[in-house]
């Protein structure tokens, strides 16, 4: 599945993406970096009106721009007639990632009627996020019950022709659920697998995964079943070595700074749009400013702003550069810390760091 980044890339323009808060999430996940768990879901009138404004204030910007409902569209009860609408803009790409936690789906009467109608808008893939073995998936989620809607619904998705993928998401305990794992591979037969690497942000609930994160030696003893999770062994072991805290210790100590990290192009620009209609600067979770209400926006106004605004993917997206730490003090914290825990980049354990030393950040 292409993602906004790369549609955008391939016509070699920036990108700017609108998370489209349309309805809550099922679970809390620990290491979610968009802030998903159960919320309001935004009235239909409301969502209908935010895409005509959406698709006009699109029309007024410079680059690529998409957008994603988010978080779990499938709760929204007339999810048909949102999904139709959003699929008639002119000027701005649905952006549909597919993901699901399953447990909206199973739990509707007309769910034959939510797949054929994102089937009928050309959405044919999703995806499911597993988190090992039924015991440790839930735990992480924070939801009983939520291993085997995930897998249900990803059966009743592949029963109606829609194509499946499988994101297994790295935890600590991967090892002792590896045979669980190939089984549920075996018996879903997705038509692709992902490995996710969870990455740290400073949102408020990162912390709380940091005790499951997993570490090289977990990744080490995942030999063999790693090809049978249709993985490249060899780059996953690689990369396990080359995103551990230790190995960023030693990539610090060569003398990076602070100011050439943040004088790094940022090609990404992400917006959210919450269920009452306030737009942010900043995807969820990590807003760092509010422009206002999309019904009633000066639309021009925005996109003015919107057009001079920098990429906020990563550094400047969480952090003044003016109040980190010296680099030595930020290496100082991370030795503190077990040096073999792996991470999804090297930014996330830039961030470990600076959490561990309650540097301010610029979210709201």
């Amino acid at each position: 599945m292409i993602t906004p980044l790369e549609f955008s890339q391939a016509k070699g323009n920036p990108m700017i993406n609108f998370d489209f808060l349309v309805a809550g999430c099922n679970t809390r996940c620990q290491h979610c970096y968009v802030n998903g768990d159960p919320g309001p879901m935004m009235p239909l009138a409301d969502a209908l009106t935010c895409l005509e404004r959406l698709d006009e204030l699109a029309a007024c910007l410079h680059d690529e721009v998409s957008f994603t409902l988010d978080h779990e569209p499938i709760n929204h009860p007339q999810i048909d007639q949102i999904l139709r609408a959003a699929h008639q803009t002119q000027h701005i790409q649905n952006y549909h990632h597919g993901m699901t936690t399953g447990i909206a789906l199973m739990h509707r009467a007309d769910q034959d009627a939510v797949i054929q109608a994102y089937l009928d808008c050309g959405d044919r893939t999703f995806g499911i996020t597993v988190h090992g073995g039924a015991a440790q998936h839930d735990e992480i989620v924070r939801r009983k019950g939520a291993y085997d809607a995930a897998l249900a619904a990803a059966a009743c998705l592949k029963a109606h022709g829609a194509k499946l993928e499988v994101s297994l998401m790295l935890n600590r305990y991967f090892e002792q659920d590896a045979p669980s794992i190939t089984t549920m591979l075996a018996q879903l037969q997705p038509d692709s697998v992902y490995f996710a690497m969870p990455i740290f942000t400073p949102h408020r609930n990162m912390l709380d995964f940091e005790p499951h994160r997993a570490t090289a030696g977990t990744i080490a003893a995942l030999r063999g079943h790693l090809t049978q999770w249709r993985q490249d062994e060899a780059t996953v072991l690689q990369a396990a070595e080359r995103l551990t805290i230790g190995s960023a210790v030693r990539r610090l100590k060569q003398g990076i700074t602070w100011q050439s990290l943040f004088a790094q192009k940022q090609d990404e620009l992400y917006l959210s749009l919450h269920p009452d209609c306030q737009l942010y600067v900043g995807n969820s979770g990590s807003e760092t400013r509010c422009l206002g209400d999309l019904r009633t926006i000066d639309l021009q106004a925005c996109a003015a702003l919107l057009n001079t605004l920098p990429g906020n993917r990563d550094y400047g997206a969480y952090y003044d550069e003016a109040v980190l730490p010296p680099m030595p003090q930020l290496t100082a914290a991370l030795e503190q810390l077990p040096q073999d825990l792996v991470y999804g980049d090297f930014e996330s354990i830039l961030y470990r760091g600076l959490t561990a030393l309650n540097t301010p950040t610029r979210l709201l």
